[in-house]
């Protein structure tokens, strides 16, 4: 037996099911489903239906005999489960739905009289009782709509219906009796003495039939109790075996805990011994590691210092007998003649570019005759190139190899020029040693790009090479630095590149900080790079810095860390002696403190505090015109800044006028193949108003320039 039925035997919920029948009489059986029933009134009119009628109610009750075919119909079960029914609807919901629904089922002509207002029913009902019958008229106006407007009205008149069936005549009879029939006094009497009968007649059916209703009530309250009584008898044995269970699930449950910490316990035991033995087993282990680790880089540390010693003592000889060769070689000081020309051209160009017109007809003359004598020397190396060639090559031959020689001394001047710059800013460069001709290949433009511990060339062709940390501070190469890289074979075995610096680049882009600070040696022995600025700023060393070098604790350094890294790469390694780094050790003084003038060295240029976020453009709609160089130098500066590029390598200066003429600003970068594109440029860019401005050798001085002159750019040249 289920919940459901349970509640339902208990009278605790009701079934509100709607059948496919209910649905078209729906609106009438929820307005009269709250409504208590006129039992007696149901039994007086099931009393007086024809057998065709009581068989329409017993198939709408679902009577289980109304769907058999019967010889005779039976009366006697027919009462009996109609009362069952009629008591089950005081209870149950849907039972009193199909008890009103049987009710309506033999009732003619409803909806017709339900279309009539309730008063129209009420003036008409003595024409419409002595028409359609007293119970067509009682359960019209009892299923009529308008009984919630007038419900006062509607309880009188059901009221005084069931008192006119109850009664055994009407009072509308008896009047119409005693208007025709003037009986004596003693005929009133007997007929009130027979109503009076007639009405505890009544009265006794009515106590009689709601006895039976009780007594039915009874019995079946009884039979609820009997069987609630045995389902509480089965609850509490249910519930007795449910706590004999729950007792042993208890009972087996502190048990198997006691087993489980037992368990526990045992094995916490095992682990602490195992995690003893494999400590003592790992600081073996260490020990012994790191004794092999400090012999390896013992042993690494003086093969490194022997063979850096032979290879210094091996380059000096060789640069020795470079230098005593290039003595005795009338070339090169021809070339470096040229040298000193041009950058006596490019100081004076620099100097007075911006000078008065009388001052810079003087520089001008002064450059022309600096121009004059380089074109002198470049002649005079072209006819020593002619006067080596053989003698059977005709004059013809020898008038179109003039140009060739021309452009050749030109290029090895740029080459050479580019090399001794080179030379003199890293102050200890030693030019590489002497190749034959045959076996230097063509040279190539590269682009350099920083790491956190040197870098890397990638050339033209899409080959990449590594450079290292130290030729980075000889070359003083900076993040997108133009080198010009020459492929040599050295004694016909080895390969390597002869790198020159053509255009500088600039270390404020890169992906690389580097700061200066020093070395500090932790409790728990890790080594740190710590910043001088900030001592919370620290990064841990790489091991291989920490083998090669062997840092101190309180030396000055200067280090790189890439951007969002913890690693700090050693670049300069200040070292200090053992007594001053013994000073740093206890008074915990400063190591900037101790060499400030070797320490301090460039930290300008080191500790910029640029922003490498990426800008807006701010020069959106302005042209800026370059001569001199490659395209692919200045093309991305100019493009971060939002203005269009227009560039000429100054050979051939005459396609830029016209675009020149457009431009607001003309930009300059003095070289051998520019210098002549150089006047004649400056001369158009006086003319319409355009400011102009020298490069000086690097990215970061070209976009020092655009920024520091943007307004003036903004406003150059716009009529």
């Amino acid at each position: 037996m289920n919940m459901k039925m349970r509640a339902r035997i208990a009278g605790l919920v009701d079934s509100v099911e709607w059948t496919k029948g209910m649905d078209e009489y729906r609106t009438i059986l929820e307005r009269l489903s709250k409504l208590p029933l006129p039992d007696k009134m149901i039994l007086l009119y099931v009393k007086e239906l024809d057998e065709k009628d009581k068989l329409t109610m017993a198939l709408a009750l679902e009577f289980p005999f109304a769907k058999r075919e019967l010889r005779k119909w039976p009366e006697m079960l027919f009462v009996k489960m109609f009362r069952t029914s009629v008591i089950q609807a005081h209870k149950d919901m849907a039972a009193k739905r199909r008890l009103l629904l049987a009710i309506l089922h033999t009732i003619p002509n409803l909806s017709q009289d339900e279309e009539e207002s309730f008063t129209t029913l009420l003036e008409e009902q003595e024409q419409r009782i002595a028409k359609h019958g007293f119970w067509t008229f009682y359960w019209t106006i009892y299923f009529h709509v308008e009984k919630d407007d007038n419900d006062e009205r509607w309880t009188e008149e059901t009221k005084r219906l069931s008192e006119r069936k109850n009664a055994p005549l009407n009072e509308d009879t008896l009047l119409v009796e005693s208007a025709i029939t003037a009986d004596p006094p003693k005929d009133a009497e007997q007929n009130k003495q027979k109503k009076k009968i007639t009405r505890l007649e009544g009265l006794y059916a009515k106590e009689t039939a709601h006895r039976q209703l009780l007594e039915q009530d009874l019995v079946l309250r009884n039979k609820q109790l009997r069987m609630k009584t045995e389902e509480l008898d089965r609850l509490n044995l249910a519930l007795e075996r449910r706590a004999k269970e729950i007792a042993l699930a208890e009972a087996k449950n502190v048990k198997l805990t006691d087993l489980q910490q037992e368990r526990d316990r045992r094995w916490k035991q095992e682990q602490d011994a195992w995690l003893t033995e494999r400590q003592m087993f790992l600081s073996t282990i260490r020990s012994l590691n790191n004794k092999q680790n400090q012999l390896e880089s013992t042993i690494e540390s003086h093969t490194k210092e022997l063979f850096y010693h032979n290879k210094d003592k091996a380059f000096l000889k060789q640069s020795i007998a470079n230098i005593k060769e290039k003595m005795n070689d009338q070339n090169e000081l021809v070339t470096n003649l040229k040298l000193c020309l041009y950058q006596e051209i490019e100081k004076i160009a620099s100097t007075q570019i911006n000078a008065t017109d009388s001052r810079f007809g003087l520089a001008r003359a002064r450059i022309r005759k600096a121009l004059d004598l380089a074109d002198a020397l470049e002649d005079y190396q072209a006819l020593d190139i002619l006067a080596e060639q053989p003698p059977e090559h005709d004059t013809t031959q020898h008038k179109s190899k003039e140009p060739l020689a021309d452009n050749q001394s030109s290029d090895a001047g740029l080459g050479t020029s580019a090399k001794a710059t080179t030379a003199q800013k890293s102050n200890k460069g030693v030019s590489p040693p002497p190749q034959r001709p045959e076996e230097i290949a063509t040279p190539l433009n590269g682009t350099f790009y920083r790491r956190d511990h040197g870098g890397f060339i990638k050339l033209e062709n899409d080959i990449t090479f590594n450079i290292t940390e130290s030729l980075v501070y000889q070359h003083e190469l900076q993040h997108e630095a133009e080198v010009l890289c020459t492929p040599i074979k050295h004694n016909g075995t080895s390969f390597y590149y002869e790198v020159q610096l053509l255009f500088q680049g600039d270390d404020s882009y890169s992906p690389v900080q580097q700061f200066d600070g020093y070395i500090s040696l932790e409790k728990d022995g890790n080594w740190y790079c710590v910043d001088m600025n900030d001592a919370n700023n620290r990064f841990h060393i790489h091991y291989k810095d920490i083998e090669i070098q062997k840092p101190a604790h309180g030396d000055p350094c200067t280090f790189n860390v890439f951007d969002g890294g913890h690693i700090a790469r050693l670049t300069k390694l200040y070292r200090l002696n053992t007594n001053t780094s013994s000073t740093v050790q206890d008074k915990s003084a400063h190591p900037a403190e101790l060499e400030p003038s070797r320490y301090r060295q460039n930290r300008d240029k080191r500790n910029e505090a640029t922003q490498k976020t990426k800008i807006e453009p701010f020069l959106r709609g302005s042209s800026v015109t370059i001569v001199g160089g490659l395209r692919k130098w200045f093309e991305e500066v100019v493009l971060e800044c939002g203005a269009e590029l227009v560039h000429e390598n100054g050979e051939h200066p005459e396609r830029i006028h016209s675009d020149l003429k457009r431009s607001q600003a003309l930009f300059l970068l003095i070289s051998s193949t520019s210098h002549r594109a150089t006047w004649e440029s400056i001369e158009i860019a006086k003319a319409h108003g355009i400011p102009h401005f020298v490069i000086q050798g690097s990215k970061s001085n070209l976009r020092m320039l655009l920024w520091d002159n943007r307004e003036l750019i903004k406003s150059a040249n716009r009529h």
